[in-house]
């Protein structure tokens, strides 16, 4: 174990929505953060859960750079990093965001050790499935992220997570959208299917739906916080995922059935994913990429299980965290991001 009470934390990403559950664990521990924001003027409202706002230092910067990761990370003892976009838009890129910004603050954090001598811990969020020879960009660049981070000479610890869930998360609320039928496609609860055999084809065959076990985003924030002071995370990969796997339209029966207000007879309908994946690689080729709800990468990685063992992850943490339902079912007001 580390002896880390009393820390300063930088964390990036963190007015998002793992971001803000990150810093409100951080400061319940009594650490002080150091997050990076485009308005400190609307930062502090953005931060649930945080009663002792002095223990919050807000670094104003637009983006990620060598300049803005110096500052972000000065006098600071440890980095989280919980920057990490789903789809390329309004001017966000894969390679920037999951690259480039982890190769700034790795820098960063590697001069201030090199000064100090103190730098604690790299603290990276990640994504379930990530691999240099992913279908999606997105799969792609997480994966180079995670390879910057790996070669440095900081201590660090990357956490994979299956899909995250949480009142305030863009996934629960689309999810609850569609349960309502206040979101397209309105008639059903659509989820991305694959063939049985595997074999990558739009050709009709038998399918089979994708397997699931989403992680609340409370819990991911508890085993950030931990990694923190378990000396035996560092230089670890956990993949993090809820207590239940269940298919995917067996999760979205159970998020219909738990959404108030929702329409109680709207079925799930699986979509083949290779079809699914066409269709919007010649939107984004005519230019109406963003009319879809999904881009090429977004449908074929939904097509895929996001499950995995947890036995290295709850030997060293000591829990599981919970099923999916926990996150549905405890609702608490969540600002918005900024």
């Amino acid at each position: 174990m580390t002896q880390t009470d009393g820390m300063t934390v930088a964390v990036t990403g963190a007015t998002g929505f793992v971001g803000r559950h990150v810093v409100a664990e951080l400061v319940r521990r009594g650490h002080t953060v150091r997050a990076l924001v485009r308005d400190p003027d609307k930062a502090g409202g953005a931060f649930v859960g945080v009663e002792d706002r002095s223990r919050s230092v807000a670094v104003q910067a637009e983006s990620i750079s060598n300049e803005s990761a110096a500052k972000l990370v000065e006098g600071a003892e440890a980095c989280v990093n919980c920057i990490g976009i789903i789809r390329e838009e309004h001017g966000k890129r894969f390679e920037a965001l999951h690259v480039g910004a982890v190769r700034a603050l790795v820098a960063a954090c590697e001069r201030e050790n090199r000064s100090h001598d103190r730098f604690e811990r790299f603290v990276q969020i990640s994504a379930l499935g990530v691999s240099p020879e992913g279908r999606a960009k997105y799969q792609k660049t997480k994966a180079e992220g995670e390879r910057v981070i790996r070669r440095s000479l900081l201590p660090w610890t990357i956490f994979r997570p299956s899909a995250i869930v949480g009142e305030g998360g863009e996934l629960t609320e689309m999810l609850r959208g569609w349960a309502r039928g206040k979101a397209p496609p309105f008639l059903f609860m659509p989820y991305f299917t694959r063939r049985a055999d595997h074999v990558w084809s739009v050709w009709p065959a038998e399918s089979e739906d994708p397997m699931v076990a989403p992680v609340p985003v409370t819990d991911l924030a508890r085993a950030v916080a931990d990694s923190l002071d378990l000396g035996s995370s560092i230089g670890e990969i956990y993949n993090v995922c809820g207590e239940e796997s269940l298919s995917w339209p067996a999760m979205l029966e159970s998020v219909r059935d738990m959404t108030p207000a929702a329409k109680p007879k709207l079925p799930p309908a699986g979509l083949p994913a290779p079809p699914a994946v066409i269709a919007a690689q010649i939107a984004g080729i005519i230019g109406i990429g963003s009319l879809l709800p999904f881009d090429p990468g977004m449908a074929s990685m939904a097509a895929e299980d996001s499950t995995a063992d947890m036995g290295k992850f709850e030997a060293d943490f000591g829990f599981v965290p919970a099923a999916f339902r926990t996150a549905f079912e405890t609702r608490t007001p969540t600002p918005a991001s900024v």
